[in-house]
């Protein structure tokens, strides 16, 4: 039983990561620097609407809060 090679199609990529589809097995790739995760489609769509939520969150903390400078400690 021979099985075909999946097809990979970029979704999205940047300098350092990327977004792979195989649309025969439904399994999509994040490839992030180091780290390879795979996903079926519906659990891909899950990650990202968690991620998307959370980005939004950190989004709207930091827009909350002004910005301190930094302190300066003197060290004897």
């Amino acid at each position: 039983m021979t099985k075909k090679p999946c097809n990979h199609e970029y979704l999205a990529t940047s300098d350092t990561d990327a977004v792979l589809i195989c649309r025969e097995c439904g399994v999509v790739y994040l490839h992030m620097q180091n780290i390879s995760l795979r996903f079926n489609v519906k659990q891909f769509s899950k990650f990202t609407a968690m991620m998307a939520e959370a980005s939004k969150k950190l989004s709207s903390d930091s827009a909350e809060q002004p910005r301190k400078r930094p302190t300066l400690t003197l060290v004897h």
